[in-house]
C-alpha cells in the first residue's frame, strides 16, 4: 500500500473544519473500491445524466450552459401537479400537453430523449381524488381511448415521435396514490394501451374492431416510438406478485414493453440491498428469462432518495449505473411549480419560490455532474464496490489523463481506492505518480458550494497497482482523482 496521503489528509480536514466535526480516528481500510485500467469498458457517454421533471414550461429559462454542463441527455415529464393544467380527467389536458411540448423540444433541442408519463397528462399525478375516473371504469375503456386517439394524434401533429419513450403508467404498485383500481385493473389497462399504441389505426375507436392476425402486422399509431414500462416504485424480485404477475401477464399477451424501467428510491440501509442495481439488475435478467421473454433496454427513470441527492450519492449512482450501462434519470422530490424547476435539486436561484424566476446558480451536487460531463471524457475502465455495497468509483482514461470519481453512499469511514494495471497506460510497474485531488462539498440544495482544488501530492507504488485512503468524514462530501501518464 501507497504511503499516507497528505492530500487526503489536507481533505478530510478541510471537510472537518467546514462541517465543524471533528476527524474520525485513522483507522485502517477493510473495504476497497477497484480500478482495473487494463479493461476498457467502451466510451463514455454520460448515462447517469437525466432528469425526472426539473425542467421549467418556459423555455430557455435555466441558460442552456446548465444543460449542457451536466450533460442532460434523458427528461421524464407529463404536466404533472399544475393546478392550471390538471390532466384530462378533469379538462385540463390541453394546457398539460403544451407543457408537455415545451419539455420535449428542450430535450431535443440539447439530443436528449424524452419519457413521456402517460399516467401524469391522464391526470393521476397523486393530486386526483379516489373517485377521479380510471381506464376500464364500469368496464368500459371508451373514455381512455378518447384520450389515447387525442394524445397520439397531438405527438404527430407536433412531430414528437423522435427520441420519444412512452411510459405507460407511473408507479401503480405505490399503494393507491398514481392507482387506485388495483392489480387485475391495472394488467387490464396496460395490454389495452399497449395494443392501442401499438397496432391499432387511429382512424378506428376501439381494438375490438381488428383482427388480432391483422394488427400484429401494423403499428400505424406510433410507428417506431418505443413503450416503457412498468415504472414500477418496488424493485424487481421473485416475491413480488406485482412483477411476478406482470411478467406473467406481458408474456401470454404479447404486449412486453421495448423498455424495461424502474425505480430505485427506496431504503439505502446495509441491511437492505434491493434498492440497488447490483441486486435488481442481475435479478430482473433471470425473471425474463425465466419468463421466456427478450432481455431488452433497462432505464431506471427515477433514481436517489432525496438524502442521496448529495455529491457523494450522485457519486455512487454514477458509478452503478455506468457499471450496468443503464441510463438513469434522477429523482425529484419537489412538488408543485418547483417540480418544474432546478433540473431536479441541481440548481438555485435567487427566489426560488418564483416559477418564472432566473439568476440560477449551481450548488454542490451539480458539480459532481459538471465534472462527470464535460471532464470524464474517454474510454471507460472497470471497476468494483466495496463488499458493503456502500462505496464506489467511476474512472475514465483520457488521451493523457486518468480521471476517477468516487462516491460513497451516505456513509463515513475508512475506504482504500485501488487502482491496478498502471503498466497498461505505458508506465512502469513501480514508481512515483502524482496524483491531484479535487472536493465536492455540500452546503444544500438552494446553495452554492463550488469545487475544490486540492492540489497534488507524489504517491509512490509497487507491484503494478497504485493504492490511496478514502477518508469519508462526512455522508455528503466526495472527491475525484487525477493523474498523467
Amino acid at each position: 500500500m501507497a504511503p499516507l496521503s497528505f492530500l487526503t489528509i489536507a481533505a478530510a480536514s478541510l471537510l472537518s473544519y467546514c462541517n465543524a466535526a471533528a476527524i474520525e480516528p485513522r483507522q485502517s481500510s477493510s473495504q476497497y473500491t477497484y480500478v482495473n485500467l487494463a479493461v476498457n469498458t467502451g466510451t463514455s457517454v454520460h448515462r447517469a445524466s437525466g432528469v425526472l421533471y426539473g425542467v421549467p414550461d418556459v423555455q430557455g429559462q435555466i441558460p442552456s450552459s446548465f444543460y449542457t454542463g451536466m450533460g442532460f441527455n434523458y427528461l421524464s415529464a407529463g404536466g404533472a401537479q399544475d393546478p392550471a393544467a390538471t390532466g384530462w380527467i378533469y379538462g385540463g389536458y390541453t394546457t398539460r400537453f403544451l407543457e408537455i411540448v415545451s419539455n420535449y423540444e428542450t430535450a431535443r433541442s440539447y439530443g436528449a430523449q424524452f419519457i413521456l408519463k402517460m399516467s401524469d397528462i391522464w391526470g393521476a399525478d397523486g393530486t386526483q381524488a379516489t373517485t377521479a375516473e380510471w381506464p376500464g371504469d364500469n368496464g368500459s375503456y371508451t373514455e381512455f381511448d378518447r384520450f389515447l386517439a387525442q394524445l397520439v394524434s397531438d405527438l404527430k401533429a407536433n412531430s414528437m415521435t423522435a427520441g420519444l419513450k412512452i411510459l405507460i403508467w407511473n408507479e401503480p404498485d405505490l399503494g393507491t396514490v398514481f392507482w387506485y383500481p388495483g392489480f387485475t385493473r391495472y394488467l387490464a389497462m396496460w395490454n389495452h394501451a399497449v395494443t392501442y399504441l401499438r397496432f391499432v389505426p387511429a382512424s378506428l375507436p376501439s381494438m375490438t374492431f381488428i383482427v388480432p392476425e391483422i394488427a400484429q402486422l401494423t403499428r400505424t399509431n406510433l410507428p417506431g416510438v418505443p413503450i416503457a414500462g412498468p415504472a414500477f416504485a418496488n424493485p424487481p424480485s421473485t416475491s413480488n406478485s406485482w412483477w411476478t404477475g406482470w411478467l406473467s401477464n406481458i408474456k401470454s399477451s404479447g404486449t412486453a414493453p421495448d423498455v424495461y424501467d424502474w425505480h430505485l428510491e427506496g431504503d439505502v440501509r446495509i441491511t437492505n440491498s434491493a434498492d440497488d442495481l447490483q441486486t435488481t439488475q442481475p435479478i430482473l435478467v433471470s425473471m425474463l428469462e425465466s419468463y421466456g421473454l427478450v432481455v431488452g433496454e433497462f432505464i431506471i427513470d427515477e433514481y436517489g432518495t432525496s438524502g442521496e441527492q448529495v455529491p457523494s450519492g450522485a457519486a455512487w449512482w454514477i458509478s452503478r449505473l455506468e457499471r450496468f450501462n443503464m441510463y438513469g434519470l434522477r429523482g425529484n422530490w419537489a412538488s408543485g411549480a418547483q417540480l418544474h424547476d432546478f433540473l431536479a435539486g441541481l440548481l438555485g436561484k435567487t427566489n426560488v419560490n418564483s416559477a418564472t424566476g432566473t439568476g440560477y446558480f449551481a450548488n454542490g451536487e451539480y458539480n459532481v455532474y459538471h465534472y462527470y460531463a464535460t471532464t470524464m471524457t474517454g474510454y471507460r475502465v472497470q471497476t468494483t464496490g466495496s463488499t458493503d455495497r456502500l462505496m464506489d468509483c467511476y474512472a475514465v482514461v483520457g488521451s493523457n489523463t486518468v480521471r476517477i470519481l468516487v462516491g460513497g453512499r451516505l456513509t463515513t469511514g475508512t475506504y482504500e481506492l485501488v487502482i491496478d494495471s498502471i503498466s497498461s497506460l505505458g508506465l512502469a510497474t513501480s514508481g512515483t505518480i502524482t496524483v491531484h485531488t479535487y472536493q465536492f462539498a455540500y452546503a444544500g440544495v438552494y446553495t452554492a458550494s463550488p469545487m475544490t482544488d486540492l492540489g497534488t501530492v507524489a504517491h509512490t507504488y509497487t507491484g503494478n497497482t497504485l493504492s490511496f485512503p478514502i477518508y469519508q468524514t462526512s455522508t455528503t462530501t466526495t472527491w475525484a482523482f487525477e493523474f498523467p501518464f
